[in-house]
């Protein structure tokens, strides 16, 4: 049998993918604005991507460590 995660466990692992996804589509339009505006037209798309991707990735750990530091 399968232990079943608590229920506190489960719904911070929602918010966590939430918050994270949240800050990539943040991350994502000022990306695509800085890169558009002062590296190149070309860049914009893919800059926004970087940018959104290591936010994504910033708050994910951040939670991560945060979850760990309070309870266990």
């Amino acid at each position: 049998m399968v232990p079943r995660k608590h229920p506190l466990r489960e719904q911070f692992e929602a918010e966590r993918r939430r918050a994270a996804f949240l800050s990539f589509l943040a991350g994502m339009g000022i990306g695509i604005i800085s890169f558009d505006t002062w590296i190149g037209a070309w860049s914009g798309v893919v800059g926004g991507f970087a940018v959104g991707g290591a936010t994504y990735a910033l708050t994910y750990a951040y939670e991560t460590l945060m979850w760990r530091k309070h309870h266990g």
